[in-house]
């Protein structure tokens, strides 16, 4: 930490008086008899603190605090001017050159240390809020590159696991088609190639997973949007995957009143996140359960007062969440365990709360054990564009 203060004054004797004053409480004390000294001594010494006269021969207090301030070396020095002259606009005059600080000689010892002392604190954190800044500067830096060096590996680590599986799909595929014709192709057989197909089909959609999060994570959603009716939304997704239900034995509802209601929307993508809530619900819910799929209008509260959303709810009677699970379940790679319920990657659920947040909403979710679990994606409903209704037939 640097203690040094410049004092500035061509009065040779307020120059030993301060000098003594200050040497006594442990400051390094430079001097200089005018203004061009004073100018020449800064910018060598870079002090921690300049006691600066006002009415100097050359150039005066004002001039040579707005040099100091145009100099980038010496932005943290802090600048105490003194002066005889105790006016209002002075004082306003000498902060409005650049000082941090005015003194109205004579002044007291005690009065003198202490502003000192308080420009000398301010500078010591001034400095090291630029440490502070260059650090954190230096760190996202890192971050980024090491960023960027994960984007790049796993876009090659898919690609390098895409590869072998396309190829195993191949071998499979042929070997259906061989036995099919041999007339070996028994029950036995055929449940071992389908069974294979859904393991591939199943390490295909993680690996998806991982590329979609990275990309969504290194450059954030990109949306291709337009107006989607949302009630036509709610029965596409539900259709998509009313087959893996039934052949599960689940029972699917899906219901949405909000049949004249459009709302901004990346097709695609809101599909994929509601697709991911569907396909959780079928996993977990148990033969002869329930999986629901509704779409409501929700009115704003509190901060939202005034605003109107819509509310995607996609509900199971499943086993239900663990509580100390749920404050992590959106988060990446977060596993919720339980003896009969995994989450696979942790990504499918965190690639929903980002699709929901890059439309300006949100997901969320609740669940109790033993009962089910319901999650949510809520949208902000913005000037919606309503359903054309069909024209009649002339």
């Amino acid at each position: 930490m640097s203690n040094k203060v410049l004092i500035v004054d061509d009065e040779a004797t307020l120059r030993l008086v301060f000098r003594k004053i200050l040497t006594k409480a442990g400051f390094a004390v430079l001097e200089a008899p005018d203004g061009a000294a004073g100018l020449a001594q800064a910018e060598e010494a870079l002090p921690s603190v300049i006691l600066l006269d006002w009415v100097m021969p050359g150039l005066d207090g004002p001039e040579v605090c707005r040099r100091i301030r145009a100099n980038p070396q010496l932005s943290e020095s802090q600048i105490i001017m003194l002066s005889s002259r105790s006016e209002l606009d002075d004082r306003v005059r000498g902060l409005d050159a650049g000082a941090d600080d005015y003194l109205v000689k004579p002044c007291e010892t005690k009065e003198l240390l202490a502003r000192v002392r308080s420009a000398m604190r301010i500078h010591e954190l001034k400095r090291q809020l630029r440490e502070k800044a260059t650090q954190l500067q230096e760190t996202v830096a890192k971050l980024e590159e090491l960023a960027h060096q994960r984007e790049e590996f796993t876009a090659v680590l898919v690609h390098d696991i895409r590869s072998p599986l396309t190829t195993v799909y191949g071998a499979l595929e042929l070997m259906e088609l061989r036995s099919d014709e041999l007339g070996a192709l028994d029950d036995n057989l055929r449940h071992i190639i389908q069974h294979g197909y859904r393991t591939l089909d199943h390490i295909m959609k993680l690996v998806n997973e991982v590329l979609d999060f990275s990309k969504a994570e290194a450059g954030g959603e990109t949306l291709d949007l337009e107006w989607v009716p949302i009630a036509e939304l709610i029965r596409e997704a539900a259709a998509q995957i009313s087959l893996t239900a039934e052949r599960k034995g689940l029972r699917l509802q899906a219901d949405c009143p909000l049949d004249s209601l459009t709302l901004l929307l990346d097709r695609g993508k809101m599909l994929r996140a509601i697709g991911n809530l569907l396909s959780n619900a079928v996993k977990f819910t148990p033969e002869g359960g329930t999986v629901t799929l509704r779409a409501e209008r929700v009115e704003g509260a509190g901060l939202n007062a005034g605003k109107t959303f819509v509310a995607v709810h996609v509900e199971d009677t499943g086993p239900g969440i663990p509580a100390k699970d749920l404050p992590y379940i959106f988060n990446p790679y977060y596993q919720a365990r339980q003896r009969a319920r995994q989450l696979g990657t942790g990504l499918g659920l965190a690639i929903v709360q980002r699709i929901a947040a890059a439309h300006g909403g949100q997901a969320s979710v609740q669940s109790a054990e033993g009962v089910g679990t319901a999650f949510t994606i809520t949208l902000p409903v913005i000037a919606s564009c309503p359903v054309a209704e069909p024209q009649a037939q002339a």
